[in-house]
């Protein structure tokens, strides 16, 4: 499963960068904030789902570009749509969430892109217990204010993984020898981050 992942909640963090001064910590809004993923199936269509996002956070120093971020998402309430389907993928089979109930990334280094609002976040992505280095190309959507007057950002992010790099190594095949689930998986996450101080 490759994994496309917008990845706008995932702009959020203390990571391994110190923050500057003058460095605002932002916290995610899991009521504004959504992963979603899809994954071929059969060859022929595709498969969308949600995992939702729990919590994060993002450093920032004066500019859109965070300087660090870090993300958890709730795996065990993947959702399909389809109870069975979920039933299979919470399973042992799949991402075994009994014993490895979250999806987490940790930002390692932030690179700002060809214009102001644009870079990649290269960090750590722990699924099914295995930690891999995956960078994500990012986007900054900019900052508002609610009305109650609290800050708000929002961001977008997209990588490619293999499902199999992070041990979800399920390749049941039809007669016609097609993969029931593809190895590549797109995930987007779209996420707002609430007030900096």
């Amino acid at each position: 499963m490759r994994s496309i992942m917008t990845f706008s909640f995932f702009l959020f963090g203390l990571a391994t960068l110190g923050p500057a001064s003058g460095a605002e910590t932002w916290r995610i809004d899991p009521g504004h904030s959504s992963a979603t993923f899809s994954v071929r199936h059969l060859v022929v269509s595709t498969v969308r789902g949600a995992v939702p996002v729990r919590e994060g956070s993002l450093t920032t120093d004066g500019s859109a570009v965070p300087v660090a971020v870090s993300a958890v998402l709730d795996a065990t309430k993947i959702d399909t749509k389809n109870d069975n389907r979920d039933g299979d993928l919470r399973g042992s089979d799949w991402f075994d969430t009994a014993k490895y109930p979250t999806i987490t990334f940790k930002s390692t280094k932030v690179t700002p892109g060809a214009d102001a609002s644009s870079f990649t976040v290269t960090g750590d992505l722990t699924i099914h217990g295995i930690t891999k280095s995956v960078t994500l190309a990012a986007k900054s959507f900019g900052t508002t204010s609610d009305a109650r007057g609290h800050k708000r950002a929002g961001y977008e992010a997209t990588a490619t993984i293999d499902r199999r790099d992070f041990g979800l190594n399920w390749a049941a095949k039809n007669p016609a020898g097609d993969l029931v689930a593809g190895n590549s998986v797109d995930l987007t996450l779209d996420v707002e981050a609430v007030g900096g101080n």
